[in-house]
């Protein structure tokens, strides 16, 4: 039998969402582009929409589009590379810094509500197990890419 935390995942998700609420209608934004937002603020290294397709599993669709929304509202700005005009580079513009700082804030107290009550000990074994499985999801999820016709 699989642990309520696995057969509960979209509460996980319902609780995020209700969470962000405050922030999304202050700036008004979706909820899309402010994990895109706070993707690319978290994930320094990852700076493409490519990179937020494969790592947070949105139809690249979907991220198009965010990123689009995101450009017009001058929170995000488009670069390519010297040598490689193909790809396309995100990053964030100083105006999306107060949306990135509030986001944050609010990340961080879904960590504490999900955390409640454990021990410093408890929280790394359970960050340690949670990673491990997480790893599991992406090499199967991987397999079944690699056998599908």
């Amino acid at each position: 039998m699989l642990p309520p935390l696995f057969t509960r995942s979209r509460g996980l998700g319902k609780l995020y969402g209700q969470m962000f609420v405050p922030v999304l209608e202050q700036w008004m934004l979706t909820q899309l582009e402010a994990d895109i937002l706070l993707f690319l603020a978290n994930n320094p290294a990852y700076d493409t929409a490519r990179d937020i397709v494969e790592r947070r599993y949105i139809a690249k669709s979907h991220v198009s589009m965010g990123v689009e929304s995101l450009a017009r509202r001058g929170l995000l700005q488009r670069d390519t590379r010297p040598g490689n005009r193909k790809t396309i580079h995100l990053r964030l513009t100083e105006a999306a810094g107060p949306i990135v700082e509030a986001g944050r804030a609010v990340q961080a107290r879904y960590g504490q509500a999900l955390l409640a009550g454990f021990t410093d000990r408890e929280r790394e074994t359970l960050m340690a197990l949670l990673n491990r499985v997480a790893e599991n999801v992406d090499a199967a999820l991987a397999e079944a890419e690699r056998s599908e016709p």
